[in-house]
C-alpha cells in the first residue's frame, strides 16, 4: 500500500514537472538585436526586463522591454514585443497604436495604415479617444505621402483639419502643387492659433513668394526673425522621448544632470570621466557631450593643463567647434600666453553669435592688453542681445541693448540696421528710416537696408 501511494506521488511529480518544463519551453523569448549593435549600458540595462518576460511571459513586462527597445531606435525588435502583449490582451489599443508606429517606422506604411483605420473604426467618443483618431489620420496621410499618393494625403489632412499638424502639411501640399492661393487663408486661420509659428510663417513666406506679393512677403520675413517653434510636426514620435530617457547612457547623463546641483566638482569630475571611459571605442555622440562638460566642469575648479587634454580628446574626435576653442583660449590665458589666448578667441567669435561666447572673447582681448578691438567686441555683444530680445518680442529691453552697442561703436553700420528694425517693429517709422540711412551712410552696399526705404529715394 506505501509502495503503491509513493509510486503514485512520484507520477503526480512527473506530471507536474512535464507540465512546467512543457510551459516554460512554450513561452516566446524575447528577440533582441546583436550584442554588438547594441551599446554595452544599455544591454546591460534591459537585462532584468528580459529576465523577467522569460519567466513571467506577462503583457506589462513585454510593454515595457517593448518600449525600452523603441527608445533604442530597434523598431523591428520592439515590434515583436507589442505583438506578444497583443497576443495576450488583444483588446490591448495601447499595443496595437505602437506596432502601427513600429511598422511606419521600418517602411511597412500599408500595413501601418491599415493598423491605424482599424484603431479609427472604435466607438469610443471619449475626448482622449477623438484625439487619438486624429493623430491616426494625420499618420495615415503622411504614410500616403511616403507612397507619393498625394491626392489620397491631401484628401485625409482635409478631413483632418481641427489638427494643427494636419492643417500644416496640407498648407505644405497645396503650395508644393503651385496652389498658394488656397494654401494662404489656411496658413493665416492658423496663425491666429499660433501667432508666432515659425514653420506657418514659413510657409506663409513661401506662399507670399509664389504668388508675387513682394510687400506682404518682405512682412513675413520680418515676422519670421520673431518666429518660435510652436507646432509639433512628428507628434506621433513624442511619445519615444521617455523611454529613450530610462535606459543605457540616457538614463546615466539624466542622473548626471540630476546630480550637478548636489555634487562637489571633483566628484562631478570623476563622474564624468567614469562615464567617458565607459563609452571609449562606440558611437555615440554623448562621449563628446561629456567630453564637453568635463571642460566645463575642469574650468570653474581652475585647471588649465587639464582643460587642454580635454579640448585634445575632443580635437580627436573631429570636434573644433567655437566653443571648444573658446575654452582653449582660456587654457592658455590661465598659463600667461596671452597672445595664443586672443588667436584662438577670435577664431571662436567667428564660428559663433553667442553674445556669452562674443563677451568672453571681449574679455580675452581686454586681458591680452588690445583695449580697441575689446570695446568693440563688447559693443557687438550688446548688439546680439539686443537680437535676441527682438526676436522674442521684448522691444523696450532691444532698444536699451542696441543703445549700448552704438555708445561704444557708433561706426558700425549693423548696430544702425538693428535699430532700425526695432523702431520699425514699435511703430517709430520716421525713426526706423533714419536709421537705415544712417547705416547706409557707414555702408552704402547694405542690401537690407536699401529695401527699407522707399523705393523712389536716391542712393545715397
Amino acid at each position: 500500500m506505501i509502495v503503491r501511494a509513493i509510486a503514485v506521488i512520484l507520477l503526480i511529480e512527473v506530471l507536474v514537472c512535464g507540465y512546467l518544463f512543457v510551459q516554460r519551453a512554450a513561452r516566446p523569448a524575447p528577440v533582441l538585436p546583436e550584442t554588438t549593435l547594441m551599446n554595452p549600458l544599455f544591454a546591460e540595462d534591459i537585462q532584468p526586463l528580459v529576465q523577467q518576460v522569460t519567466q513571467t511571459n506577462n503583457a506589462f513586462d513585454w510593454m515595457r522591454l517593448g518600449e525600452a527597445l523603441l527608445g533604442q531606435g530597434y523598431y523591428s525588435h520592439a515590434e515583436l514585443c507589442f505583438r506578444q502583449v497583443a497576443e495576450l490582451m488583444p483588446e490591448s489599443r495601447l499595443a496595437e497604436s505602437r506596432i502601427a508606429y513600429c511598422l511606419e517606422r521600418t517602411g511597412r506604411t500599408e500595413q501601418s495604415s491599415e493598423l491605424y483605420r482599424e484603431l479609427n473604426a472604435s466607438s469610443d467618443n471619449s475626448r482622449e479617444a477623438k484625439r487619438e483618431q486624429m493623430q491616426a489620420l494625420y499618420e495615415i496621410g503622411r504614410n500616403a505621402l511616403r507612397e507619393e499618393k498625394v491626392d489620397a494625403a491631401e484628401k485625409l489632412f482635409r478631413q483632418n483639419l481641427g489638427f494643427l499638424p494636419a492643417r500644416y502639411q496640407l498648407a505644405k501640399l497645396l503650395i508644393r502643387t503651385e496652389r498658394a492661393d488656397e494654401a494662404l487663408p489656411l496658413i493665416s486661420e492658423s496663425l491666429q492659433q499660433v501667432p508666432r509659428s515659425l514653420k506657418f510663417l514659413e510657409l506663409q513666406l513661401r506662399a507670399l513668394q509664389q504668388t508675387g506679393n513682394v510687400k506682404q512677403a518682405e512682412q513675413t520675413a520680418q515676422m519670421l526673425e520673431r518666429a518660435q517653434h510652436s507646432v509639433p510636426l512628428h507628434p506621433g514620435s513624442n511619445f519615444i522621448e521617455p523611454f529613450r530617457l530610462k535606459y543605457g547612457i540616457d538614463r546615466r547623463v539624466e542622473a548626471f544632470n540630476t546630480e550637478i546641483g548636489n555634487g562637489s566638482l571633483p566628484e562631478l569630475e570623476a563622474e564624468l570621466v567614469k562615464l567617458i571611459d565607459l563609452l571609449e571605442g562606440y558611437p555615440s555622440t554623448h562621449r563628446q557631450i561629456f567630453l564637453m562638460r568635463l571642460l566645463e566642469v575642469q574650468q570653474q575648479q581652475q585647471q588649465p593643463r587639464k582643460m587642454l587634454e580635454t579640448a585634445r580628446k575632443l580635437n580627436e574626435i573631429g570636434i573644433h567647434n567655437a566653443e571648444v576653442l573658446m575654452y582653449q583660449a582660456e587654457a592658455n590665458g590661465s598659463l600667461g600666453d596671452w597672445n595664443q589666448a586672443a588667436q584662438l578667441a577670435r577664431r571662436a567669435g567667428q564660428m559663433s553669435k553667442s553674445p556669452a561666447l562674443h563677451q568672453q572673447l571681449a574679455e580675452v582681448l581686454k586681458q591680452a592688453g588690445q583695449t580697441e578691438e575689446s570695446q568693440v567686441e563688447q559693443a557687438l555683444v550688446y548688439r546680439l542681445e539686443a537680437m535676441e530680445y527682438y526676436r522674442a518680442s521684448q522691444l523696450a529691453e532691444a532698444l536699451e541693448k542696441i543703445e549700448q552697442s552704438l555708445k561704444l561703436y557708433p561706426a558700425d553700420p549693423q548696430s544702425w540696421f538693428v535699430r532700425g528694425l526695432i523702431q520699425e517693429a514699435l511703430g517709430e517709422v520716421k525713426a526706423s528710416l533714419a536709421d537705415f540711412r544712417e547705416c547706409l551712410k557707414r555702408d552704402p552696399l547694405h542690401g537690407r537696408a536699401r529695401q527699407k526705404l522707399p523705393s523712389d529715394e536716391p542712393a545715397s
